[in-house]
Parts: structure tokens; C-alpha cells; sequence
């Protein structure tokens, strides 16, 4: 499960297993059980995992499959479940980092971002860009416009696309500037604490790297290892604040993701809401011969 959190780059609640079959997404069965599985529940996607750990596609053959087409299979199955990561009614708001990472994991759809009650940003996820809008056309550098009132974003679905159609910036990159510029002094954005630790699944777009030596020093870090961002810095031997402001970049622009379980737990008095059970938090990972059933793990 660790592993495939990190591959997928999903945010961490998004996997889960489970071994009630019917309510699955996905069937993740050992070596040897193929016939059974495949003739019963044909209709759901497949994989056999072998001693070794190997994920395999009877489907498509006897090769292990490619952590790229593990992400594939896992975002698309999300996918059309990203949207109901929006809180019900009563229920407070996610963080808006993490609302975000939500409909960049999805990779459909249109939101609009506003600042101050004023709309700055038409998203599109299905393309990765944003088109600004009203005064975010005449600003010089919407990073910076975004980075210093992030505290005041907000974020909404909606069905419409762009008004018109005017050149997009890169999404990614648009957010990891927009990151490095929220404060003088550097702190985690939520729903990341001091005690989370964050791998970096792929290696950024350079253009998000700019000349920053730091951050090249924390890719190649992070891409080996999951580190908190005061043990990256130590590590490193780099300021603190740098760590945390690649942090944040790295876990909005979605090139980041948390270990399992490093992520707060909601407090009681903020209950999250209920996973829907058609979601792919319905991951079953073993079917054998009168095998224990249980809820999620």
C-alpha cells in the first residue's frame, strides 16, 4: 500500500484496502488465483502480485507492469471520484492545498480560483494550465500575486472553460512559484506538519527549478528517501526555511506526496466526511480459500 500511495501521487486517504470484493475497484489477487478471479469478476480491473512483489496484467501478459502504468490505471480509476472530495454541507473545508492536489490527481475537469471574493484563475486540469483572468491579466507576475494573499484563496468547481481562448500558463510550475512566495519566513502550508515526511515522486519540469541549487539537492534527496523537512535540512545542511518553502511547492504542484499515514488525523471536533464506497478506497488485495473478511485497513 506504501508503494502504491507513492506511486499513484493520489492524496493519502485515496487508497485504501479493503476485502468485501463487490465494493472493489481494482482486484489485486496472488500468483495462481487467476481463473477463479477472472471468471467471476471480469468486469473490474485485474492485477496478480508474485512472491516477489511484482504487479502484472494477465490482460496484457506476463510483464511486470511499469510504475507509469501503475499511476495510469490508479489516477484514472480515481479519477472520476476527485470531485466528491468537495465537503458536504455542514462539514468544514478540506485544506485548500490538498482541495487542489484532489482535482490535479483527478486531471479533468475546470475550477476557478479567487482572491479576495474577485475570480483570478480559470483551471483546467484536463490540460494542466490556468488562464488568468480580470486583474491577473494586467499583473506582471502572478506568482507573486497568488504567493502573498494565498491565505485568501478559494477555490471552486465549476463546468464552464475559459471565456475565451487566450494562451494557459503551465499549471505546475505556476503553482510551485506561487509556493515560494507566500511568506518572508518560510512554514508549512496545511495540511503538511513538522512530523510529515515527503517523498518526491517524479522529478520536477525544470522550469519549476529555476536556478534554485537547494531544490535540485532536495529533489535527488527526496526521490530516495522520505524525509521531514527539518531532516532534509539537516541533511543538506540548508536553511530550515528553504526546506519548508521546497515543501510546499513540491506537495502543491503535486510532484510531492506524504508517506501513509505521516498526514494529521481530522481532530474530533472536525469530522472528514464519509468515503463514498464506489471510490477506489475499495483496494482488495489477497482472495484465498475461506480467508478472513474485514473492513477497510
Amino acid at each position: 500500500m506504501r508503494r502504491l500511495q507513492r506511486i499513484s501521487i493520489l492524496p493519502a486517504t485515496a487508497l485504501a484496502m479493503g476485502y468485501e470484493v463487490d465494493a472493489c475497484d481494482l482486484v489485486v489477487v496472488h500468483d495462481g488465483s487467476t481463473p477463479h478471479v477472472a471468471s467471476t469478476h471480469a468486469a473490474r480491473p485485474l492485477w496478480l502480485i508474485d512472491a516477489g512483489g511484482r504487479l502484472s496484467d494477465p490482460a496484457q501478459g506476463t510483464a511486470p507492469l511499469s510504475e507509469d502504468a501503475i499511476r495510469q490505471t490508479l489516477q484514472a480509476l480515481y479519477a472520476p471520484h476527485a470531485a466528491q472530495a468537495e465537503v458536504r454541507p455542514g462539514l468544514p473545508r478540506a485544506p485548500f492545498a490538498q482541495q487542489l492536489r484532489m482535482l490535479l490527481a483527478g486531471r479533468r475537469g475546470q475550477a476557478v480560483l479567487s482572491l479576495d471574493g474577485v475570480d483570478v484563475l480559470q483551471l483546467d486540469f484536463a490540460k494542466a494550465t490556468a488562464q488568468p483572468l480580470h486583474s491577473a491579466r494586467q499583473a506582471d507576475n502572478v506568482p507573486g500575486l497568488l504567493g502573498l494573499g494565498f491565505e485568501r484563496l478559494m477555490l471552486r468547481t465549476s463546468e464552464q472553460p475559459a471565456a475565451d481562448e487566450a494562451p494557459g500558463l503551465p499549471l505546475a510550475p505556476l503553482l510551485w512559484q506561487t509556493a515560494l512566495r507566500m511568506r518572508m519566513v518560510p512554514k508549512l502550508i496545511e495540511p503538511l506538519t513538522e512530523a510529515t515526511a515527503l517523498r518526491v515522486t517524479q522529478w520536477p519540469d525544470f522550469r519549476v527549478l529555476a536556478h534554485r541549487h537547494d531544490d535540485f539537492r532536495l529533489c535527488t534527496l527526496l526521490l530516495e528517501q522520505a524525509c521531514t523537512a527539518t531532516a532534509a535540512a539537516e541533511l543538506l545542511g540548508i536553511d530550515a526555511g528553504a526546506a519548508r518553502a521546497f515543501f510546499n511547492a513540491a506537495y502543491l504542484s503535486g510532484y510531492a506526496t506524504p508517506e501513509a499515514g505521516m498526514l494529521p488525523s481530522p481532530s474530533p471536533s472536525v469530522t472528514a466526511p464519509t468515503p463514498p464506497r464506489s471510490r477506489l478506497a475499495r483496494l482488495w488485495r489477497g482472495m484465498r480459500g475461506g480467508g478472513r473478511r474485514q473492513g477497510d485497513g
